[in-house]
């Protein structure tokens, strides 16, 4: 036991609160399993190293999916995982987030260290941009970024364009400000179905797939791509708490599966 050390744990979207313990085992239920991070948020980083080690221990067979690394870099994670190059030359030719070293490489140490194979799972932002700027998703606009569109164009989700078109309407004016909220989705579905399509090699394993909420919120985004190619599958998306503050108490059950509470 952790003696008084509070523990993280997860609740239920029925509002049951479960350690971490045993909420790791109900998750054992579930294939694809999403955790929908702020990217600046502390909380949200030990949640994925928490659930990343969690899950190994009970299911060593796991793989890691990344929204933080882009398609193109594969080869270069594979060869750092590997231990075919050094931590500095992987570093130089992945494009890491300016947040590498304290939210995402403790994931990939460890998934090194144990063998765990991760999935750069995004579109190159090249290839986002193109799209946005084209307002098209075609092979033609993503030129030789093409390889990595999946067999069906993205599905599109009612739902999920209003919720994006609303949260583009929130941000700051930038260089995006400039262009049509209706290009700018197409680039989100885009890297939705790119990161979808990104596990298929992986769906003989469980997977733990760390992207930005928005990417899983409500089963839409990167979910829903996924179900729409196959039915079947049995995706768990966790929340981040704060989450709680921000959503009418009757949206919850549908935002996440499970939301994860730090050990304050």
């Amino acid at each position: 036991s952790a003696g008084n050390f509070p523990m993280p744990q997860l609740m239920r979207n029925t509002g049951v609160i479960y350690t971490l313990e045993t909420a790791l085992k109900m998750l054992l239920e579930y294939q694809v399993i999403f955790l929908g991070e702020q990217h600046d948020s502390s909380a949200a980083h030990e949640a994925e190293l928490g659930l990343l080690t969690g899950l190994y221990s009970l299911d060593s067979n796991l793989a890691l999916a990344m929204e933080m690394f882009e398609r193109d870099v594969q080869e270069i994670l594979n060869a750092y995982l590997e231990g075919k190059i050094s931590e500095a030359a992987f570093r130089e030719q992945s494009r890491p987030w300016n947040n590498y070293p304290e939210a995402y490489r403790p994931l990939i140490e460890f998934s090194k260290f144990k063998g765990i194979p991760v999935i750069a799972a995004n579109v190159p932002r090249r290839a986002a941009g193109a799209v946005s700027r084209a307002n098209r998703i075609s092979p033609e606009v993503l030129g030789s970024d093409a390889i990595y569109l999946p067999e069906k164009p993205p599905f599109r989700s009612r739902r999920y364009c209003e919720l994006f078109k609303a949260a583009v309407q929130d941000m700051p004016a930038g260089p995006m400000g400039q262009i049509k909220p209706q290009a700018l989705f197409k680039a989100q579905i885009l890297k939705d179905a790119v990161m979808a399509a990104s596990i298929e090699a992986f769906l003989d394993r469980r997977i733990l797939f760390c992207c930005g909420h928005f990417h899983s919120d409500y089963h839409l985004g990167i979910p829903y791509q996924l179900k729409k190619v196959h039915p079947g599958i049995k995706i768990a998306v966790i929340a981040m708490a704060s989450a709680l503050e921000t959503v009418p108490m009757k949206m919850l059950s549908r935002l996440a599966d499970f939301f994860w509470i730090p050990d304050e």
